[in-house]
């Protein structure tokens, strides 16, 4: 499963389920099988841009907003699914939009920790 299929599952899901809809009314918004929705949130299916737009559009959010992951928190990581390159991911949006100052000290404060490993 690749990073970004993850972060636009969970996405779509966090957004379905803030606007309180089920997978069904979203995929009959969305014109889509409620299989393919649930798919799409587990990050197990291939999701066409065609589709996303789909999504999008029944979510009633603009495209800025979707691409815009840092806005919803990071993700609660289920141990089945702990990857490297996902995590470094997360870390990496969360901290985007941070000031280069800001960043540094989350630096400083890794060194520490992982100095304190050895």
């Amino acid at each position: 499963m690749t990073v970004l299929r993850k972060l636009i599952g969970e996405k779509v899901r966090f957004i379905r389920k803030q606007q309180g809809l089920t997978q069904e009314e979203l995929a009959e918004k969305a014109q889509l099988m409620y299989q393919y929705i649930g798919a799409v949130e587990r990050g197990t299916r291939n999701i066409s841009i065609d589709s996303l737009e789909k999504i999008i559009a029944a979510l009633g959010v603009d495209y800025n907003q979707f691409i815009n992951f840092d806005e919803f928190g990071l993700p609660g990581i289920r141990e089945d699914e702990v990857d490297k390159q996902y995590i470094l991911t997360i870390h990496n949006e969360a901290l985007r939009n941070r000031s280069l100052e800001e960043i540094k000290a989350v630096h400083r404060i890794t060194a520490e920790i992982l100095n304190s490993f050895r």
